[in-house]
């Protein structure tokens, strides 16, 4: 387990190309993480082919740098063979970690590459210490948490499990837990857990009454109301520190590599400062902050949610992008000549790049090439644009900044040296002999062919032995110290010096670059582990329904559903068990399964209440369990009761369902992200039953800030939240018109935003219920009971081939507006 006392933690760097790689090495990371041209959640990262990977563990290996590879998104059937061969490749290479999302690949590579580390992405959605232990449990050495986790809940799981734990201390920011995260793929089909999201949360919001759409908080209409501000902890660095995080990660494959290397200098620094200086005081320069401002910043910095989500500043409404600095304002513009003066509140340079914030938003930006200095603190300029007097000016890039930090990239050894310690022995009549070594303990020997002989004429001397040696100048070593004992009057030519200093090298290079790997790695892939039983396929067609709140349950009950999922928040399990049991008699009466869903998130203090109503339920009549997270799947190992698992663990593919099998599970209900094509191949394996669903408001978004608040409150986190999301009902509406409904949570302030589309799919359900699954479900959240029960008979009828009016119903859906999902199309 992580000693946090007196192990220094783990800096660990993005990368997205080969000079971000140079930028973090050299400016002092530990480790880095990237991806391959495939198989990862940054896709729009240039990234590296398999043989380039190849020489990136190379070149960080000898450099002491650690390198995982992200294998972080979720694989259709017909892609997990070449991911595991992608990973075979690459293990054989000497990677040090892969990081996974996908259970069913995850399982796939422990059973193949035992020795081989698996971190647990962020895309799990792992915000408890049963989540983290459901890990440990599979062979993971690591978990990378949600961002939403504050210091004490980190510190709860980090003493409770074994497993490394990785949290995210710089950079952006999801308004979504990662993993669980629909917007991009139900609003354009880009699917974030496949490494394609298209940020539609920094897209422009209006927040309405759901009703009548009427806008609430004028002055935010078409503000970017889900687009947080960026994570910066260098201020609470101790904090993370002595709470134990194993690694502090960096955000940001997709930025430039300026970007990764100022930021790893500055963590560098000031990590080492802190261990170097525990017992005084710790602080930040003004210029340090500065820096990291100007190289990347969305309206300031918040310092995630480390210390809790009161008094958290979290969004930047007024812009998505970089900010900059602000350096001044528009003093006089002449829409004619375009001359336009701006009184500086700080010195600009030439190549310099500025942008001009104008009412209308289509900010005019340039680099400063020709400008007049008017006097000290006037410039003026030509530019156009729909400016006016006080328009503000920022400082978008900084050239003396940005000159300074490329020098640390040009050039792969230009900063960071190992000190190596050397020992030449060069006498008469033997070969010569280098030995070198360093602190970390790699030894290395080498001799010359060439033997010395007795000079004729000027012999060598040390300082001429000294010379050879120390040009290391493309290589990442420096001597710290080198013994020279060699005889005088010495002949030995030149080349035969350096020869013997570059076959020293090289081995010292290849020993450093096999330092992480402890054991030789002679696994491989075998046709067995790809295997998947085929599903005896019943012929069933049941009908279940998810009811949040339980006002029409009577109703469902006598139309005959097969199966109620009923929402724990929504029933009454603290106060009375016998409450509990005559709802359970109930259901048995009308021969209908009871299920209970449990909370897709439920932060550690929430997870008590989880137990405790899991203790009563488990001596009650209720069927089973629907499983909304791996913290839950934890705590419901060795029930007796039937267990079915939600679509928001993602179940992509068979082997992601071959998993659940094999844990015990009844059922497993796809992910909503799959097309019926992917879904007919995925039936024909695995006895278990596979559901659909084929109603229902999908929740787009489930996080812990609440846009309703922000706007009530003016976004001052000195003014308090008075519950305005208990007096209506709202939701967002986005540039094309369409409103996606809120519902939040008053007593943590936690949100679900739900699809602007209802998922409608009962004239298609003939084909669909051909895909071969065994249970079809409607999820019921904002309809009232009127609309229940019509859309539950609607489906009942296709499902039993009885008559209906289907078109007077379409004809209602296309007035709310409807959608397929992604049964037709799919996503990339």
């Amino acid at each position: 387990m992580y000693n946090y006392h007196s192990d220094k933690p783990e800096l660990l760097a993005p990368v997205g190309n080969r000079e971000s790689l140079y930028a973090a090495v050299q400016n002092g990371c530990d480790a880095v993480y990237l991806g391959g041209k495939a198989f990862n959640a940054r896709e729009n990262a240039q990234n590296f082919t398999v043989d380039e990977l190849k020489e990136v563990f190379n070149y960080a290996h000898i450099r002491g740098v650690k390198v995982y590879v992200t294998v972080n998104t979720l694989y259709k059937d017909d892609e997990v063979r070449d991911v595991l061969k992608f990973i075979e490749k690459i293990y054989n290479y000497g990677v040090d970690a892969v990081i996974v999302q996908d259970l069913g690949v995850a399982r796939l590579i422990n059973e193949a590459f035992p020795d081989l580390e698996l971190h647990g992405s962020t895309q799990m959605t792992i915000h408890n210490l049963e989540g983290a232990k459901y890990l440990e449990d599979l062979g993971f050495s690591r978990v990378i948490l949600a961002r939403e986790l504050s210091l004490d809940e980190i510190k709860k799981i980090i003493k409770g499990t074994k497993l490394e734990v990785e949290t995210f201390v710089h950079g952006a920011l999801c308004v979504c837990y990662s993993g669980q995260c629909l917007m991009s793929s139900l609003i354009g089909g880009r699917s974030g857990n496949r490494g394609r999201c298209a940020q539609p949360c920094r897209l422009p919001y209006t927040l309405v009454e759901l009703e009548d759409e009427v806008v609430v908080g004028k002055e935010y209409t078409n503000s970017h109301l889900l687009s947080p501000k960026d994570i910066n902890t260098l201020e609470i660095l101790p904090n993370l520190i002595d709470v134990g995080i194993r690694s502090l990660k960096v955000e940001g494959r997709m930025k430039r590599p300026e970007y990764t290397a100022l930021v790893i200098k500055n963590y560098r620094k000031y990590i080492d400062n802190y261990l170097q200086n525990r017992q005084q005081s710790y602080g930040v320069s003004e210029k340090d902050k500065e820096d990291i401002k100007q190289i990347f910043n969305r309206g300031g910095f918040i310092p995630g949610y480390y210390l809790g989500k009161e008094d958290l500043d979290l969004i930047s409404y007024e812009r998505p992008k970089n900010w900059g600095i602000k350096v001044g304002e528009v003093i006089n513009y002449d829409h004619r000549s375009k001359e336009c003066k701006i009184k500086l509140s700080t010195e600009l340079n030439s190549g310099d790049g500025i942008e001009i914030w104008t009412e209308d938003g289509r900010n005019p930006g340039l680099t400063l090439s020709n400008f007049e200095l008017l006097s000290e603190d006037i410039i003026t300029i030509n530019v156009r644009g729909r400016i006016k007097v006080g328009d503000l000016v920022y400082r978008t890039s900084d050239k003396e900044l940005l000159s300074g930090l490329q020098k640390s990239y040009e050039q792969p050894d230009t900063m960071k040296k190992i000190e190596i310690y050397g020992q030449l022995i060069a006498n008469l009549g033997d070969p010569m002999q280098l030995n070198i070594w360093e602190q970390e303990g790699h030894y290395v020997s080498v001799t010359s062919e060439f033997i010395p002989e007795e000079a004729r004429k000027q012999p060598i001397t040390e300082e001429d032995f000294r010379e050879q040696l120390n040009k290391l100048g493309n290589t990442p070593y420096q001597f710290g110290n080198l013994e020279l004992d060699v005889d005088y009057n010495l002949f030995v030519p030149i080349s035969k010096i350096n020869e013997l200093r570059r076959k020293a090298i090289e081995k010292l290079n290849q020993k450093r670059s096999k330092q992480f790997i402890v054991n030789s790695r002679n696994n491989s892939l075998q046709e067995e582990y790809f295997e998947l039983k085929d599903a005896k396929r019943e012929d069933k067609c049941k009908l279940t329904v998810y009811l949040k709140e339980l006002d029409y349950l009577n109703d469902l009950l006598r139309l005959g559903v097969d199966r109620i999922y009923c929402d724990s928040k929504g029933l009454n399990i603290d106060d009375n068990i016998d409450d509990i049991e005559r709802l359970a008699q109930k259901f048995i009466n009308y021969d209908t399964e009871l299920f209970i869903k449990l909370p897709q998130i439920a932060r550690q203090d929430e997870m008590k209440e989880v137990k405790e109503k899991i203790s009563k339920l488990e001596a009650s009549n209720v069927d089973g369990y629907l499983v909304s997270q791996l913290g839950v799947a934890q705590i419901l190992k060795g029930t007796g009761k039937e267990l079915i698992v939600d679509y928001s663990v993602n179940n992509f593919n068979s082997y992601m369902v071959k998993h659940w099998q094999q844990e015990g599970y009844q059922g497993v209900v796809l992910s909503p992200e799959l097309n019926l094509k992917e879904i007919k191949s995925l039936t024909q394996y695995n006895e278990i039953d596979k559901e659909l669903i084929v109603y229902g408001h999908l929740p787009m978004m489930v996080t812990e800030y609440c846009p309703i608040g922000s706007v009530a409150t003016d976004f001052d986190i000195n003014k308090d939240c008075n519950r305005e999301c208990l007096e209506n009902d709202y939701g967002l509406l986005d540039r094309k018109g369409m409103v996606a409904p809120i519902e939040t949570d008053p007593r943590t302030c936690s949100t679900f935003i739900y699809n602007s589309q209802t998922l409608y799919l009962v004239d298609y359900l003939t084909e669909i219920t051909e895909a071969g699954c065994q249970s079809y479900r409607l999820d019921f959240t904002f309809e009232d009971r009127e609309e229940v029960i019509e859309i539950i008979s609607a489906y009942q009828a296709k499902i039993n081939n009885e008559d209906f009016d289907f078109n007077e119903l379409k004809a209602k859906m296309r007035r709310k507006d409807y959608t397929t999902g992604h049964f037709y199309r799919g996503v990339k």
